[in-house]
């Protein structure tokens, strides 16, 4: 997913305003997750098969297991959530707030869902399929989480320092808009890394639940 958008050729279309791309191309969240995704999924290979073969108890299969969690639900799941629902909505909303028009001309339809709805499903499967449990400290989850978001930020911040433009729609916030906006994806990212545990309980945990109950 991640590959195909960064192998595509910005400086070679037609229209001038994509040729920025070729650069802002490895600044796009959407190449962060995937490039996440694409770390995660060996891992996730080599744990189950380890599992099949019984060496399951292993230590370094433990600290992959461990590495494997931990990448998921602290950034990959919250991360892929964000960004994937956003980006739908504004593409229902104005498509011009997430790149020019002309760039369907090297990005197809089936290419916008391969980035932003298969990835979407696919850790919404992760999460109801693979077992889990809400950990007893979330804290260093969400910090990681968020120290994450920090440096894309500041990415997004330096390039707007230099004139650059990740996304169209960042031209329309400036000042105290752009803090709200910011602060309004810190609290959406918290949102849907909260909001999983939920999930995790009524699939995974029922015992939480009903020990918090009583």
């Amino acid at each position: 997913m991640a590959f195909r958008l960064l192998n595509i050729k910005f400086e070679e279309a037609d229209d001038v305003n994509l040729h920025q791309y070729s650069k802002l191309k490895w600044r796009l969240i959407t190449s962060w997750f995937n490039l996440l995704t694409a770390t995660y999924l060996p891992i996730c290979i080599y744990c189950d098969w380890c599992t099949l073969k019984q060496k399951h108890q292993r230590k370094h299969v433990k600290l992959f297991s461990e590495v494997r969690t931990f990448m998921f639900t602290n950034l990959i799941f919250p991360v892929t959530t964000f960004a994937d629902i956003l980006f739908w909505r504004l593409w229902f909303l104005n498509r011009e707030l997430l790149m020019p028009l002309s760039t369907d001309k090297v990005i197809a339809v089936w290419e916008h869902h391969s980035m932003h709805t298969a990835s979407l499903i696919f850790v919404f499967m992760d999460l109801v399929i693979v077992f889990r449990e809400r950990p007893k400290n979330i804290l260093p989850g969400v910090v990681a989480l968020l120290g994450f978001i920090t440096v894309y930020t500041c990415v997004c911040v330096f390039s707007l320092l230099n004139g650059e433009y990740v996304y169209p729609l960042l031209k329309l916030f400036k000042g105290h808009k752009l803090f709200i906006i910011t602060l309004y994806s810190y609290l959406s990212l918290l949102f849907y890394h909260s909001g999983q545990w939920i999930i995790v309980d009524l699939i995974h945990n029922r015992k939480y639940i009903t020990k918090k109950l009583m």
